[in-house]
């Protein structure tokens, strides 16, 4: 995600995160062992319109104004950032959904737009009886923006202590994932994949948490759908 100082309109920072492991740029924090928590720290907000004086149209500039650079991807035919997920591969783990959040910050000047949701689904656990079971998939998608680099190249810091990385072959122009689990006190994973390709950026992540005493996680199931779910979002992010 665009950082500030660069000029442009850019989403609230995510506030504090706690917990065993942290997913990076993303947003999507899973405190594994002892719950999950996964979103996106989305918030808006509203206040009374005030009277303005009226507008001075400013002098015509020599200087043209920044466009966020051309590419072979866009925004425009989405409405709702959740729209590029499809949420049910995580029905075997868990179907109860929570609200989602998504926010959408379309292209302004040279800023080039982007996109985030986070879904949430819980399941009552056969071991316990209660309500310990979650599972979520996020996505962020960052176009290109004017005189800036890809947000893949502030996205993709390096594995976080205890988590393993790697590549994927034929995955946009560059691309990484990085995964991590914990088996105490109950199992839980978490998979996330970033790609840069053209003028555009994503990092989805997966990541699930079971209570104790149910059977461990199989990383490949969330790596399969991780994978899946990012070659989906590009390609209903191409232009037609």
């Amino acid at each position: 995600m665009q950082q500030p100082g660069y000029g442009y309109p850019q989403p609230p920072k995510p506030g504090p995160k706690t917990g065993l492991i942290v997913a990076g740029a993303i947003g999507l924090v899973v405190i594994l062992g002892v719950g999950i928590a996964i979103g996106l720290s989305l918030s808006s907000s509203s206040s009374p319109v005030k009277a303005q004086p009226a507008p001075v149209t400013p002098a015509p500039s020599a200087t043209p104004s920044p466009t966020a650079p051309p590419g072979k991807y866009s925004m425009s035919a989405i409405s709702n950032a959740c729209d590029l997920l499809d949420p049910k591969p995580l029905a075997k783990w868990s179907s109860t959904p929570i609200p989602p959040t998504h926010r959408e910050n379309q292209p302004s000047g040279g800023y080039g737009g982007g996109l985030t949701c986070s879904l949430r689904y819980t399941s009552t656990s056969a071991t316990d009886g209660v309500a310990t079971n979650e599972a979520g998939i996020g996505v962020q998608v960052e176009f290109t923006s004017a005189g800036e680099p890809p947000a893949y190249d502030k996205w993709n810091t390096g594995p976080s202590k205890g988590w393993t990385a790697g590549t994927t072959a034929g995955l946009g122009t560059r691309n990484y994932w990085r995964a991590g689990a914990v088996t105490e006190p109950g199992p839980g994973a978490s998979y996330v994949v970033g790609v840069q390709d053209s003028n555009v950026s994503v990092e989805v992540q997966v990541a699930v948490h079971r209570a104790p005493g149910e059977a461990p996680l199989k990383m490949d199931d969330l790596s399969s759908i991780a994978q899946s779910q990012t070659r989906a979002v590009l390609d209903r992010l191409k232009k037609a």
